[in-house]
């Protein structure tokens, strides 16, 4: 049985096994009812997280924010069009360099097709 998701990558559901994606949103059910029921969860203390996003959002960004910081850790939002992305350089790149500055990123792009933001 599989305890952690620690160190996997998400990009879409059939990367990962059932088992995978029930821990996963078992995980999230849980989660929920500590913030519901005010109870502390600072899984991410100190830890920076990027938000890299290639289109417009409220909902997604806002919650993603606020998630990271109920977990005790801090978002860094950086919209493409004012990255050097803007100015060429590669979403690839862009992601290797902010990797070695933080602990985690989160993409939201329609880069691929049937992926990202549908």
């Amino acid at each position: 049985m599989i305890q952690t998701l620690k160190g996997r990558d998400y990009i879409s559901t059939q990367d990962w096994s059932d088992e995978e994606i029930e821990l996963a949103l078992q995980t999230a059910a849980e989660l929920k009812f500590m913030f519901k029921n005010g109870i502390p969860h600072r899984f991410l203390p100190d830890k920076t997280i990027f938000l890299l996003f290639f289109d417009k959002s409220t909902r997604t960004r806002n919650s993603f924010e606020a998630g990271i910081t109920q977990l005790g850790g801090h978002a860094h939002f950086i919209e493409s069009s004012s990255s050097q992305i803007a100015h060429g350089e590669s979403p690839k790149d862009t992601g290797i360099i902010l990797s070695s500055y933080g602990h985690g990123i989160a993409i939201r792009h329609d880069l691929v097709p049937g992926e990202g933001n549908r």
